[in-house]
């Protein structure tokens, strides 16, 4: 049997929140959930799902990335009174649409799980969080028995030479001091 809810959440996409509105004409001033827009240049509809449960979805007229925020026209927001009334709304779009991922790109949310490794080999971890706005930290429960708590390894490549998604692993370099 297929959980269809799963597979539903799956193929969606968190463009970003309302944050805003810009001008008389109802573009949506949106805060994003991705720190690469170009991800979303060839979006062309998006669902948004309102604070009260309400979800309406839209066609992209336009999309431009200005100021660190996403403005954002859809067809049917015709003023800044039905902008208004978004403010807080989740937009999200089918996976599909966005653009696919280039070599050594990866969906943060595709690294939770994966084992974490030393390049020596030793078994260190597993990925339990991303922390930061841009994902500035892994966070690793430990492997060891003795130690069950966490540790967070800024995720720079000095430190993470080795990202494989398809092979569910990730290599550190074990600085002296790193995981204590």
């Amino acid at each position: 049997m297929v959980d269809r809810d799963k597979t539903k959440i799956e193929n969606e996409f968190q463009v970003g929140r309302v944050i805003g509105a810009l001008g008389l004409k109802g573009v949506l001033k949106v805060r994003l959930e991705t720190n690469n827009p170009d991800l979303l240049s060839a979006v062309k509809t998006v669902s948004l799902a309102t604070g009260t449960g309400a979800k309406s979805h839209h066609r992209v007229e336009s999309m431009k990335y200005e100021k660190r925020h996403m403005l954002v026209k859809l067809e049917d927001i015709c003023d800044r009174t039905q902008a208004e009334q978004l403010l807080g709304a989740l937009i999200t779009t089918e996976r599909k649409q966005i653009r696919e991922l280039v070599e050594d790109e990866f969906w943060m949310r595709d690294l939770l799980g994966l084992d974490v490794f030393s390049t020596e080999g030793e078994k260190l971890g597993t990925i339990c969080d991303i922390i930061g706005e841009a994902g500035e930290y892994l966070e690793m429960k430990r492997a060891n028995e003795e130690k069950q708590d966490t540790v967070l390894i800024p995720f720079v490549r000095a430190l993470v030479p080795t990202v494989d998604i398809k092979a569910r692993r990730i290599e550190i370099v074990n600085l002296p001091g790193l995981l204590d």
